[in-house]
């Protein structure tokens, strides 16, 4: 056992503590200057993250070319949503919903049948789940368990205090296919090469490995297909609810998905490898 997996408890005890303190003196702050706080953390984190940097700024210049974001603005976003995260309850009022993507959901919700919505890890997906929660919409979100220790703990138990009900993959996958079939809505993404059953679909015009379960899900249940995202409004979020349509609901989401993110694309989580060769059925 090596020295690093032996400390890696006490390393992990000692940056949960260093969060704690740093979110409370967050809170003392107005959330403005908070966000702004974060962003330069986040700048700060990807100066030193050297190796994450390189690999982020090829990835931007294969998919994007000239017209990638500065790599800086990239990391500054990934501090920001951080400290949005962290400031959940005073930023909900900053999340609103389209009229349409209210319509949206209550017409699908009307037929009387379970709904699936694929999301992205694109805007504030944390913020945007305790904003639905907030105003009373159930929908159950699928997300990798925690692993063991206090920062995840800390993740778990903060989801929860906002009232995010989450649902594991693997061995939750009985309990979703239960909870779509009685008509309840759920959340998974669909933009992340996990190598659990995936499809090559493009993205940014080069293969990339796309999780099935999403249409596996859709079989399964007959529940009715939507897309919901956050984009960034100013200083908020505006969640964007759409129907899927088409034989191919992971493409027609996957090339959607590629839009919202050619629109605004240090809001993306570039430091996944989304085309991952290693990753395959």
């Amino acid at each position: 056992m090596t020295i690093r997996r032996l400390t890696r408890p006490a390393r992990h005890g000692l940056a949960a503590v260093a969060l704690r303190l740093l979110f409370g003196l967050l809170r003392l702050l107005p959330v403005t200057t908070a966000r702004r706080l974060g962003a330069a953390l986040g700048r700060g984190i990807g100066l030193v993250a050297r190796r994450e940097r390189r690999a982020m700024a090829d990835r931007l210049g294969q998919a994007l070319g000239s017209h990638a974001p500065p790599v800086g603005a990239c990391w500054a976003s990934l501090g920001r949503r951080a400290v949005e995260f962290a400031l959940a309850d005073r930023m909900l009022d900053r999340v609103t919903l389209a009229p349409e993507a209210v319509a949206t959901f209550a017409a699908a919700r009307a037929e009387g049948r379970g709904v699936l919505l694929a999301t992205a890890h694109l805007g504030n997906w944390e913020l945007m789940a305790a904003a639905l929660a907030a105003r009373g919409f159930a929908v159950h979100a699928v997300a990798a368990a925690p692993r063991s220790g206090p920062l995840h703990r800390w993740l778990a138990a903060h989801r929860a205090r906002l009232g995010v009900s989450v649902i594991a993959p693997g061995g939750g996958a009985r309990t979703l296919v239960e909870r779509l079939r009685a008509g309840q809505a759920a959340a998974l993404f669909v933009d992340q090469a996990t190598g659990r059953r995936c499809r090559d679909l493009p993205v940014f015009g080069r293969p990339a490995p796309t999780p099935t379960t999403f249409p596996r899900l859709l079989a399964l249940t007959g529940a009715r297909p939507l897309f919901i995202h956050a984009e960034r409004r100013g200083t908020g979020y505006q969640v964007v609810l759409e129907p899927v349509v088409g034989a191919d609901p992971l493409a027609a989401v996957t090339a959607r998905i590629e839009a919202a993110v050619r629109r605004d694309p240090a809001e993306w989580v570039w430091l996944h490898d989304r085309w991952r060769d290693t990753l395959r059925r």
